[in-house]
């Protein structure tokens, strides 16, 4: 039967939840780091075994290799093999592995890379199939871990924030992502820092989150207004779906929607890694309250927030040459 239509359903949540798997096998040509943390935090007992078929060919994002370091060494529940050959291989294969002996496991092989791209963003197609020996499948050529050192091995890419300021705010995006990661002409929104209502840092909120009792007080989210989601249906993801936001200052974080009407940005595993990080890049010991002194001693009220694609983003806190003034 084909599969054209909840994928995620048919391929995770079934063989999880129905029969009981917890070993999933993976061969795809690409992956994103932030739908692999997706799956490792939506199904606590699983276990995968990951190989990038187009690694060695076209590389890997620098972001995703890093969070594939960290998932692996903290969830104890990954691995994340590199294909180091060439041409590499393109295959998509879920093999869901039945040690119990009880049913042959579940074996799906279609187009769908093991990314958002793959699972929300594109229309694509899988089958279900009884092969008989899925494992042979997985003996695929010479594998990196990506715990291993693989400098000259794997091109890694970065972001080079080669950016030209739109003429309008959010006029349509005409620009395009390059192949060597050098992005122009992207949209993008400016999210203030502070609550121009009161021209003050919300006091136990933003990136003041965390200042109330019982709180670890460097928890803190972005604020995105409502009404930029409701004319901007498509720029932000949806409620709780993860994805990657680059800084200029070459951090990354993975990122969800959070609140009613998705307007917070907040760091998926723990609050505070945004409220630690905006109180490094202003010069401020943790755990303190943010002021709206703070944020004009350092030069910039706002964050500039670029969407590269779907997964990823990347925002801008330099000091700006003019101060930023909100999309509307």
């Amino acid at each position: 039967m084909f599969l054209t239509s909840k994928l995620f359903e048919a391929i995770f949540e079934r063989p999880y939840y129905n029969i009981g798997l917890r070993k999933l096998q993976i061969i795809t040509g690409y992956a994103s780091s932030s739908f692999l943390h997706h799956i490792l935090g939506k199904f606590p007992e699983i276990q995968i075994e990951l190989i990038i078929g187009m690694a060695k060919k076209d590389g890997i994002n620098f972001w995703d290799h890093q969070e594939y370091i960290r998932l692996t060494s903290e969830t104890n529940r990954v691995k994340v093999y590199y294909l180091d050959s060439i041409p590499g291989n393109h295959s998509k294969i879920y093999y869901w592995k039945d040690e119990t002996l009880f049913s042959s496991g579940a074996t799906f092989v279609g187009s769908a890379n093991f990314s958002w791209n793959g699972f929300r963003d594109q229309n694509e197609l899988m089958v279900q199939t009884n092969y008989a020996s899925p494992e042979e499948v997985f003996t695929v050529g010479p594998l990196i871990e990506c715990t291993e050192n693989i400098d000259r091995k794997i091109k890694l890419h970065t972001v080079r924030a080669t950016i030209r300021t739109l003429k309008a705010p959010n006029e349509e995006f005409t620009g395009a992502v390059f192949l060597n990661k050098q992005f122009t002409m992207l949209p993008y929104v400016d999210l203030p820092l502070y609550d121009e209502r009161t021209n003050s840092v919300q006091q136990i909120a933003g990136l003041n989150w965390g200042q109330r009792l019982g709180r670890e007080p460097n928890q803190a989210y972005i604020k995105v207004p409502t009404q930029f989601n409701k004319d901007k249906t498509d720029f932000f993801p949806s409620k709780e779906q993860e994805f990657t936001m680059l800084t200029d200052d070459g951090d990354s974080f993975v990122c969800v929607m959070a609140q009613e009407g998705r307007k917070a940005i907040e760091t998926t595993r723990n609050n505070s890694i945004l409220g630690r990080y905006f109180r490094d890049r202003l010069g401020l010991k943790h755990g303190v309250k943010v002021e709206l002194e703070d944020l004009e001693k350092y030069g910039n009220l706002f964050v500039r927030v670029y969407k590269i694609d779907n997964e990823t983003y990347y925002m801008d806190y330099s000091v700006p040459e003019s101060s930023y003034k909100i999309s509307k």
